[in-house]
């Protein structure tokens, strides 16, 4: 049986709130403080990504100081708008080996579970920059 993963959503008239098991939470709805629906999907992607990223580039002994990303998501027009696009472009800083982070990333997102979920129903691009 595969890994439990388990949220507690709690909402008002028009926002809500996201609470893990372990007491951390997310406040959605559509206030500029809190996130709407795709946001949390394009966040979920970002952090599955790097968290897979990082055990590999562990594996691989790569040097880097850090990683930003700018995850951008474009609907369908169609009543149910699923994604139709997703670009992921990554900043990588401290870098000493590109190819060999690039290989890394590259891996990443074969293994990510959340990329490869998306990938199902959207086309998914990827690019690096080094700072």
């Amino acid at each position: 049986m595969g890994q439990r993963i388990h949220i507690e959503s709690r909402f008002a008239q028009t926002d809500g709130k996201l609470i893990t098991d372990s007491g951390a939470t997310v406040d959605l709805g559509p206030a500029d403080s809190a996130f709407a629906p795709y946001e949390l999907l394009l966040g979920g992607l970002s952090y599955c990504l790097f968290s897979t990223f990082v055990s590999i580039a562990e594996k691989m002994q790569l040097a880097y100081k850090g990683v930003d990303m700018q995850v951008t998501g474009v609907k369908r027009d169609e009543k149910v708008a699923t994604l139709k696009t997703c670009t992921i472009e990554a900043k990588a800083k401290g870098v000493q080996d590109q190819e060999k982070f690039k290989k890394a990333f590259e891996i990443s997102t074969r293994y990510c579970s959340v990329f490869q979920t998306i990938s199902k129903v959207a086309d998914m691009e990827w690019n690096i920059e080094f700072a």
